[in-house]
This record gives C-alpha cells, sequence and structure tokens, in this order.
C-alpha cells in the first residue's frame, strides 16, 4: 500500500511539472483573428518628418500600430508606435516627394490589419537648410567652417580634400547638433588645396559637397624658449615653490606646474611670448593623476592678448582672446574619473581664438573658478600655436 502511494505521488508531481512548463512556454495570446484597421488618420508634416493621427481600433488585444514606407532608396521603413497614444512620428525622409504611408493596427499575437493607405509628404529636411548655410574660409592650418542648424538636428558634417592624385579623401567627420556650427579642420599645409564639405544624417540622407580651393593659413607651435615672465601689480604671487616657467617646460603631470599661492579668485598671471604673433589656437593640461577635474585645476578661465600691457596690471589695452570653460566628459563627481575623462585630460583642453582677433606678445591667463571652488590654482603646461612671421 505504501509504495501504490509513492507510485501515485510520483505520477502527480511529473504531471505538475509537465503542466508548469507549459504555462511558461506558451504564450499569453495566440489567436490568428486580425485586429482591425486604425481610422481618421491625419498627417501633419515637419522638415524632415510627417506625423500621423488616427483613432485606435477597439480591440481588446491591440498591441501598437506599425507605419511602413519605402523611402526615396527602395529600402522599406517602419517605425511603431504604442496602443497607449493615438498617434505616429515617420522621420527620415529624404527630400519633400510625396510617398504612401501604410498604416497597420498590430495585436499581441502579431497579426496585422488590413493597411489604411494615406499619402504623406514631409518639409525640407534639415540638412538641405544647413548646407545652404555653409561657409568656408581659410583658417590657421586648415579651413574654418561654418553653419546655421535652427531645428538643432544631429548631423555629420564630413571634410574632404582633394589629395595628390585629384581624388576627393575624407579629412574628418564632426558630429554636432549645434545650433551655431563653428569647426575647423586642420593639419594642411599652407598651399593652395581644393577642400570639400557635405552634410549627412542618421538616415544617411546627404546634401551634394561644397567645395572650395582655399589656401591655410601659415601655423606654428610657438617657440617656447622665448617665453619670458612678465610680473605686474596685480599678477597672482607663486606657491609651493612652483613657478610660471613651468607652464611651458613640456612636462606633463601632477607634481611639475605652475602654483599659485592662496590668492583668491579671479587671479590672473602674464608672460612675454618673446615675439608678436596671432594666435591660432592653444592647449592647456590640467595638473594630472588623482587632480583632474578636481583641487585647483581651471574650471572657467580666459586668456587674454595685448602688446602693451598697462604698468599698473589693469585690464587696459588687453583684448580677451578666448572664454574657456573646461567640462568633464562623464559629468561624474569630482574624485571618480572615468577612462574617458583621464584620456581627455592626458590630451588637453584645446580652444581655438577667433580669426579675427589681434596680433599679440603678451598673454595673461585669468582663472575665474576652480574645480574646487579655493583660492588656489595650478597648471601643468599651456602650448599655443599661431603665425609670427
Amino acid at each position: 500500500m505504501k509504495n501504490n502511494n509513492w507510485y501515485l505521488l510520483l505520477a502527480l508531481l511529473c504531471i505538475a511539472v509537465i503542466g508548469c512548463k507549459e504555462d511558461v512556454l506558451s504564450p499569453l495570446e495566440k489567436d490568428s483573428v486580425a485586429p482591425q484597421q486604425i481610422s481618421n488618420p491625419v498627417s501633419t508634416s515637419s522638415p524632415g518628418a510627417v506625423k500621423v493621427t488616427y483613432s485606435l481600433p477597439s480591440d481588446p488585444d491591440l498591441m501598437y500600430v506599425m507605419a511602413e514606407y519605402k523611402n526615396k532608396y527602395g529600402k522599406l521603413i517602419s517605425v511603431k508606435a504604442s496602443s497607449y497614444t493615438n498617434s505616429i512620428t515617420v522621420d527620415g525622409f529624404a527630400d519633400t516627394a510625396s510617398y504612401d504611408l501604410s498604416l497597420y493596427a498590430v495585436d499581441k499575437s502579431e497579426n496585422k490589419s488590413a493597411p489604411v493607405t494615406i499619402r504623406v509628404k514631409a518639409q525640407e529636411p534639415p540638412i538641405f537648410g544647413i548646407r545652404r548655410s555653409l561657409t568656408l574660409v581659410s583658417d590657421f592650418g586648415g579651413i574654418n567652417i561654418t553653419f546655421a542648424n535652427p531645428t538643432e538636428a544631429n548631423i555629420a558634417v564630413v571634410v574632404l580634400y582633394k589629395d595628390s592624385l585629384g581624388n576627393f579623401s575624407t579629412k574628418e567627420t564632426i558630429y554636432t547638433k549645434q545650433k551655431n556650427g563653428l569647426f575647423s579642420s586642420r593639419g594642411f599645409p599652407s598651399k593652395e588645396t581644393v577642400f570639400g564639405v557635405y552634410i549627412r544624417d542618421r538616415w544617411d540622407n546627404r546634401t551634394d559637397t561644397i567645395k572650395a580651393t582655399l589656401t591655410p593659413i601659415f601655423e606654428k607651435e610657438l617657440d617656447k624658449t622665448k617665453f619670458r615672465v612678465l610680473t605686474l601689480p596685480t599678477d597672482a604671487k607663486v606657491g609651493f615653490g612652483l613657478p610660471i616657467p613651468n607652464l611651458w617646460n613640456n612636462v606633463i603631470g601632477p607634481n611639475d606646474m605652475w602654483h599659485t599661492d592662496d590668492t583668491g579668485m579671479p587671479c590672473q598671471i602674464t608672460f612675454d611670448m618673446g615675439v608678436t604673433a596671432k594666435i591660432s589656437r592653444f592647449t592647456i593640461w590640467q595638473r594630472q593623476g588623482v587632480w583632474i577635474y578636481a583641487h585647483g585645476n581651471p574650471k572657467r578661465y580666459e586668456i587674454w592678448g595685448s602688446n602693451n600691457p598697462a604698468s599698473d596690471g589693469s585690464y587696459n589695452n588687453w583684448t580677451m582672446l578666448a572664454s574657456c570653460v573646461s567640462v568633464k566628459p562623464s559629468g561624474q563627481p569630482s574624485g571618480s574619473n572615468s577612462q574617458e575623462d583621464v584620456s581627455a585630460a592626458a590630451r588637453g583642453e584645446e580652444t581655438t581664438v577667433s580669426l579675427n582677433a589681434p596680433a599679440v606678445r603678451y598673454i595673461r591667463v585669468r582663472v575665474l573658478e576652480t574645480w574646487a571652488g579655493g583660492l588656489a590654482t595650478h597648471v601643468s603646461e599651456m602650448t599655443l600655436y599661431g603665425n609670427d612671421k
């Protein structure tokens, strides 16, 4: 009798396990009945996109609405919208042509309704307006590119140049959504070169290429052996035995730097480059190691230039060359640095100076705020580029 009970119990357990497996593997909804169609579709155009509003069918197992169309290149584009909304936005249109857009109601069993097809027409995609606003001019070591992107569309600015074989090669691709774009593409000799730029969006739509024959302005790294300290009455005092010339000794690290005393903010120092030069750009390196994006490293600072510094240490006769904000890539709190942060700090923070800035001989570094918000500041190294001819 005991053995019979044991076998009965084993059989019941097997049935229970099999039943559980079936419950887990079976879909919650499974039928072959297609839902009803959406109704009352109304389309609204915007730059490169179309929004369609509609009435949803009353099917209780409705899962989503899907819109499909074949784009300019013959590729089928499919977009889905939840059943909790009564609209769907389809973007990525390459032009302002009319397209057949089919809308389907889809249920939890992935059954599709019969399509409701409407003709839609997007407004001009943003890339073409941006292309019309493109301006290319000669810059130090390359070209300067400006454009307007009023809708702040995510775009790629592709820079080309004609190589020695007469073929266009890609120099670089700049990804941005800046409303007012301003970029420099460098690394070219000072000789006449044919440049090209086109705009691409994330759907791989692209404009034609604007071309310009330009001669990059001569640029070189300014000779640091000619730099000399110029001490003015309002300049910060040196702290911890770490003098201003450490700024140009070509050593980038945690212990070799220029460091002020607890002078307070804002504070500044001044130096003579030994030549009069039109500055094109400069790079500042933070104190490295555990100090990056922390302690006395500058967070907000300015670079000024002059040919005749006021002897009283005021800003008379000075021109601001750049207003800078140090940005930590990861955005993590002070003391917590990602590999991206470490790499960015090691590369240094490069700032481009306006082409309209005057040629100068004297440089002033003015620190407004440090990462720790303290009274002292420090910088490991500074390199300046430009034309001293």
